[in-house]
């Protein structure tokens, strides 16, 4: 194995900040990533966040339906999933999804 090899790359370290108070399963932007935190956390923890993987969430009935392979995103203001491109992208549908109900997503970096 490389002696550089710092990680796989499946979690992201983030030290959640002021007025982040995080629970397990929430989708969570670090910078242009997007990823699940694995564990509850408060403010000046540290938090491990997930960044491969297929996680189900619920989709705003705003949106419609999603399509499988339909690309996803994160509005990190509302911390809600959209299909809005100037948002950030989070992955991809795994599966069809009516409005209001949930989605399987497939992360993506």
């Amino acid at each position: 194995m490389a002696q550089n090899l710092r990680q796989l790359g499946e979690a992201l370290h983030y030290l959640v900040k002021e007025g982040d108070n995080i629970k397990s399963g929430d989708f969570v932007a670090v910078g242009d990533v997007v990823g699940v935190a694995i564990t509850d956390g408060v403010v000046g923890e540290l938090l491990g966040i997930s960044v491969t993987g297929v996680y189900e969430t619920t989709i705003s009935a705003a949106i419609g339906e999603v399509i499988q392979g339909k690309r996803l995103y994160f509005d990190a203001e509302t911390k809600e999933i959209t299909t809005d491109a100037s948002k950030i992208f989070v992955g991809y549908a795994w599966d069809n999804a009516e409005a209001g109900t949930s989605v399987p997503i497939k992360l993506k970096l």
